[in-house]
């Protein structure tokens, strides 16, 4: 390149560059504009440099996780930063430890779960829940079904800090034999009184037409978000860039489903 000369195709590539902001980058301008802070008030509160803050926000540099903590301590963010910064240096917004569903089931502190033809697994009782297992695993011994079943019901009791928003057919009980409708529907109300389960039923007769497979989005207790999806080889736990379009899932659902007081009225019915 000549002295002087810049190529006009590079600049404008350049500004483009400069414009392109990185998860963190967003969050954090996003949650100091919010808090009303110029940059040096936020380093004087969260212990950090105005030099180093003007350099996160034009990304120039990218913080240690400490300063991380610090900047989303100082701001309020409930872990939000900490999230864009995991989503900017590691591609991903969720930790280590919660990246296995056992570890994000621990630190969830709500549940969204949306099955288009079943009763969640959490929330089935150990009549259907046998039910299941034998026709899935028509092998197993009386010991592994009895061990499967317990493992399954027992579940929700070892998370008691998580709530439950679940939606699904209210076929998926009334479809039932009778011993067995009975026994769901008493099961799902039991819960449903302890106010840490709100029921959404799709009426007989609507379709849900997405999802297509068990859906679940968790909130962590660290403000982060897991969605994971069930498949026939097991669970899969999705990429940042999936969650807008499966929450726009959920979203769908939840307005194709009756609101808490009617699904109460239904399973009530099939008592």
């Amino acid at each position: 390149m000549i002295s002087g000369f810049r190529d006009p195709e590079w600049a404008t590539l350049a500004n483009l560059a400069r414009m392109i902001l990185t998860p963190f980058q967003e969050a954090l301008i996003k949650f100091r504009e919010l808090a009303g802070l110029t940059q040096r008030q936020l380093a004087d509160r969260s212990q950090t440099s105005h030099s180093s803050v003007n350099r996160w926000e034009r990304g120039t540099g990218t913080p240690k996780r400490d300063n991380v903590a610090l900047l989303d301590s100082a701001l309020g963010a409930q872990g939000v930063l900490l999230a864009a910064w995991r989503r900017t240096t590691e591609g991903t917004g969720l930790p280590d430890w919660a990246r296995d569903l056992e570890s994000i089931e621990r630190t969830a502190r709500h549940l969204t779960a949306i099955t288009p033809a079943m009763v969640p697994g959490l929330l089935q009782c150990p009549a259907v829940a046998r039910a299941v297992f034998r026709a899935g695993l028509p092998g197993a011994s009386p010991g592994d079904l009895a061990r499967l079943v317990a493992l399954r019901t027992e579940r929700l009791k070892e998370l008691p800090d998580m709530d439950v928003t679940a939606v699904f057919p209210a076929a998926a009980v009334a479809g039932l034999p009778a011993d067995l409708r009975q026994a769901q529907a008493v099961y799902l109300l039991e819960w449903a009184a302890t106010g840490r389960v709100s029921l959404h039923l799709v009426p007989q007769g609507a379709t849900l037409l997405v999802p297509a497979s068990p859906l679940m989005l968790f909130r962590l207790g660290t403000g982060d978000l897991a969605v994971v999806s069930d498949h026939a080889d097991g669970n899969v736990i999705h990429e940042d860039t999936s969650h807008d379009r499966l929450s726009g899932e959920v979203t769908a659902a939840l307005a194709a489903s009756l609101p808490v007081g009617l699904s109460l009225d239904e399973l009530r019915k099939m008592t």
